[in-house]
């Protein structure tokens, strides 16, 4: 086995780790994103129960 038998197992490696790295900041990027999308809908429900509320009490007086 000479050095280029070694080179290839390193560059191989390399990409493996590489690899895995940028897959683990994609998992990573798409599970802060879903959190952010639930919070901006459950903020929207918020606002929303709001709005209604102010819509029926006019209804009442």
């Amino acid at each position: 086995m000479d050095w280029t038998f070694w080179l290839g197992i390193v560059v191989i490696a390399v990409l493996w780790g590489v690899t895995q790295w940028v897959f683990s900041l994609r998992r990573h990027s798409e599970k802060t994103r879903g959190a952010n999308r639930e919070a901006a809908d459950a903020m929207n429900d918020v606002e929303r129960g709001k709005e209604q509320g102010r819509y029926w009490s006019g209804f009442g007086g």
